[in-house]
C-alpha cells in the first residue's frame, strides 16, 4: 500500500495488493468539465453519477417514506450519520445516498465506513458544544459514535441485525409484504403498512416516542429510523411507492424484484433532481451561429449568474408543474439552501465549463463546415477585412494546439489556411499589400498552389 501511486481524480488505477490487484476509478475532480467514459453506467437510462449500481431499495427498504427527506439532505449538503449493524450495510447505504442525487455530482466528503481509527475522528470528536458539524456523510457500525458525534444533526439507522436475513423490515417491525406475498409470490407494497394512507394513533405514539428517545435508543435495540432537525420541503410520491414490488418471503425472487424497484426509484429521483436543476439551464445554454452568419466572430459569453437575481426570478416564475406537485409552499427555501451549500458551486462550475467547452466545439465545427467563398460574397469590404483577421486569429490558435499533438487541430489548420487564402484573395489590392508587409502573415499565407499577387516578393525579402 505504501508503494501505491498518488490518487488521480477521474482516472482508472490498478493498485497491487499481495498477489492480486484492485482496479479502482476515483471520482472526477470538481472542476472537471465532463464525466470520464469509464464512469458511465451500463444502463443508458441511468445518468452519470457515483455508485449508480448501489442497491438503493434494499438499503432503505424500511425507510422508503424518508427517501425524499434524505434526498434533500444530500442536495443541500447536510451532515449525515448512517448507522448500520455491519460494514457492508452502512457502506451500501452511504453509496445509495450519494447516488440518490444523480446527475448532481455530490461534492461533500463521504466515508462509507468510518471508524475511531480514522485520522479525522479526533478532530470531529473535539468539536465544542454548539459548534457546527462539517458537511460529511459517515457510515458507522460502532454505536460509540452516537455519543461522541452527538452534534451531528441528522442520524439515519438502516439494515438488519440478523446477518442471515436479506429482508429489511420497516420501523415498528412490520413487514411490507402484501397479501400476494404469502406464498412467495411477488405483490405490491401496501402503503398502509408504510403509514401513509391513514392515521394511526399507535403509529403516532411510536413516532413521538422514537423522536423523544433520539438515536441513543439504538444502544439497546437496532431499529430503522431517521432523526433529523431538518424541515423538509419535498413530499413523498405515493405513485412511486405504489409501483414498488414486494417479493414476499422468497429469497430467489427478492434479488430480481430489487432490480425492478431500484430502477423505479432511480428513475424517479433522476427526474426529481433533473427538474430541480432545470431552472439553471439558461445559464448553461450554448449557442451556435445562425444560418448565414459568420462563424468567425467570437461566440457570445454565457449569461452571468447572480444568486439573488436567480432566486427573485424563480419566485416570480414559480416552481414549475413537476415540482409544484411534489413540494410544499416553502420550496424556495430549498433552492436557497442549495445555493449556499457545498454542492452548488462545484456542480455549477463544472457544468459551466462543460457548456463553454461545448460551445467552442460547436463554433469550431461551424467554421469547418462554412463555405468561405459563399460567405465572403455576402460581406462588405470592412466585414471581409474583419473576417480575414478573425480567421488568422483562429488559425494561429489551432496551430498552437497542433504543436501539443492534437490531431484534430491539424485538420482544422488545413481548413483555416484555405479559408485565410480565400478571404485574402477578395480583399482590395492595396489592403493585400498592407497585410503582406507583415512577414509572419506572409509566411502564413504561403503554401497555396495558386499565385498570390505580391506574395513571392514579400517572402523573398523577409527570408534574406
Amino acid at each position: 500500500v505504501a508503494a501505491w501511486p498518488a490518487p488521480v481524480p477521474g482516472r482508472p488505477m490498478e493498485l497491487p495488493i499481495g498477489s492480486a490487484a484492485l482496479r479502482v476509478h476515483l471520482p472526477p475532480a470538481a472542476d472537471d468539465p465532463g464525466p470520464p467514459p469509464a464512469l458511465l453506467p451500463a444502463n443508458p437510462s441511468v445518468p452519470y453519477g457515483l455508485f449508480h449500481d448501489a442497491d438503493l431499495f434494499a438499503a432503505f427498504r424500511g425507510l422508503l417514506l424518508h427517501l425524499w427527506t434524505l434526498w434533500e439532505l444530500m442536495v443541500v449538503g447536510e451532515p449525515v450519520l448512517v448507522v448500520a449493524p455491519s460494514p457492508p450495510q452502512c457502506s451500501e447505504a452511504v453509496a445509495g445516498l450519494v447516488s440518490l442525487v444523480a446527475p448532481l455530482l455530490y461534492s461533500v466528503d463521504f466515508r462509507p465506513y468510518f471508524t475511531i481509527h480514522d485520522p479525522d475522528f479526533a478532530r470531529l470528536n473535539a468539536l465544542a458544544e454548539g459548534e457546527v458539524f462539517p458537511p460529511m456523510v459517515l457510515g458507522v457500525t460502532n454505536l460509540f459514535f452516537l455519543k461522541s458525534l452527538k452534534s451531528i444533526p441528522n442520524v439515519v439507522s438502516v439494515g438488519s441485525p440478523n446477518p442471515n436475513s436479506t429482508r429489511v423490515l420497516p420501523v415498528g417491525g412490520q413487514s411490507h409484504g402484501s397479501g400476494n406475498g404469502i406464498n412467495g409470490t411477488p405483490g405490491k407494497l401496501k402503503l398502509d403498512k408504510l403509514a401513509i394512507n391513514k392515521f394511526s394513533p399507535t403509529g403516532l405514539l411510536n413516532s413521538i416516542k422514537l423522536r423523544r428517545e433520539g438515536p441513543l435508543c439504538l444502544m439497546t435495540e437496532h431499529k430503522e429510523a431517521l432523526w433529523s432537525t431538518y424541515v423538509s420541503t419535498t413530499k413523498p410520491d405515493t405513485s412511486v411507492l405504489n409501483r414498488l414490488i414486494d417479493a414476499g418471503v422468497s429469497p430467489r425472487i427478492e434479488e430480481s424484484m430489487s432490480v425492478v424497484n431500484n430502477e423505479i426509484l432511480r428513475r424517479h429521483f433522476l427526474e426529481l433532481t433533473t427538474n430541480f436543476l432545470a431552472p439553471f439551464g439558461p445559464y448553461l445554454r450554448t449557442t451556435t451561429p445562425s444560418e448565414g452568419s459568420s462563424p468567425f466572430v467570437d461566440p457570445p459569453l454565457l449569461p452571468p449568474f447572480h444568486a439573488d437575481e436567480f432566486v427573485n426570478g424563480l419566485a416570480a416564475r414559480g416552481a414549475g408543474k413537476f415540482l409544484s406537485k411534489r413540494m410544499k409552499s416553502n420550496w424556495l427555501d430549498l433552492y436557497r439552501r442549495f445555493l449556499e451549500g457545498p454542492n452548488f458551486m462545484p456542480w455549477f462550475r463544472q457544468r459551466r465549463a462543460a457548456a463553454e467547452q461545448e460551445q467552442q466545439r460547436l463554433w469550431r465545427q461551424a467554421r469547418m463546415n462554412v463555405d468561405i467563398e459563399k460567405l465572403m460574397s455576402k460581406l462588405s469590404e470592412l466585414e471581409r477585412i474583419d473576417s480575414f483577421n478573425a480567421i488568422e486569429r483562429y488559425l494561429l490558435r489551432e496551430m498552437e494546439n497542433s504543436r501539443t499533438g492534437a490531431t484534430e487541430s491539424v485538420t482544422v489548420c488545413e481548413k483555416l489556411k484555405g479559408d485565410l487564402r480565400a478571404a485574402f484573395s477578395v480583399l482590395p489590392k492595396d489592403m493585400q499589400q498592407l497585410l503582406l508587409s507583415n512577414p509572419k502573415r506572409a509566411l502564413l499565407l504561403q503554401g497555396s498552389n495558386e499565385k498570390i499577387p505580391g506574395l513571392d516578393g514579400i517572402v523573398s525579402q523577409t527570408s534574406l
